[in-house]
């Protein structure tokens, strides 16, 4: 594919995303899912233009969010996971084919997002305070609960967008 092909859907994959984060504006509810819709499309520069390509598509659009919506929140979901997942995934996932190792790839997909995770913790706790109601949280039992259900949906979430990337390898790839 030549520079020009790549920066156009580069240029395009960028678009989409924060077309899919301004939504979180209009529908606040789903921002979440929204933010984890735009993380999708970054996997379409990574499987046809490269990492490089893929890592400066994922920072435009999470800056842009950030700069350009009226609601931050699903901006800094997508600059904390969704718009970067996509990359590490694939970079995991070939160190995990040649190691032919498959419980290293999940260990390592589990320790970057609990990385990610504490990160927004850390830096934007008030987004996680205002997702969790306060009894939750003064229970003994509450935190570990918690982090078992974020676990849990992220390897539900990781399932799921490696049979997409499949999909999307099978079906569409071939078109382009």
């Amino acid at each position: 594919m030549s520079k020009t092909k790549k920066l156009t859907l580069s240029a395009m994959v960028t678009a989409l995303c924060v077309i899919c984060l301004a939504g979180s504006a209009m529908l606040p509810r789903v921002t979440l899912s929204l933010a984890a819709l735009a993380g999708i499309f970054p996997a379409v520069t990574v499987i046809a233009c490269g990492y490089g390509w893929a890592a400066v598509s994922a920072a435009a659009a999470a800056i842009l969010a950030l700069l350009l919506l009226p609601d931050k929140t699903a901006g800094v979901w997508f600059a904390f996971f969704f718009g970067h997942y996509p990359i590490w995934k694939a970079l995991i996932e070939d160190l995990q084919t040649r190691l032919e190792k498959i419980a290293v790839g999940m260990a390592l997909k589990l320790l970057g997002f609990a990385a990610c995770m504490t990160a927004l913790y850390f830096v934007f706790g008030t987004l996680f305070a205002n997702a969790i109601p306060y009894d939750f949280t003064e229970n003994a039992i509450g935190p570990a609960v918690l982090i078992g259900a974020l676990l849990a949906a992220f390897v539900i979430y990781d399932i799921a967008f490696t049979r997409l990337i499949n999909w999307f390898r099978i079906k569409v790839l071939p078109k382009l």
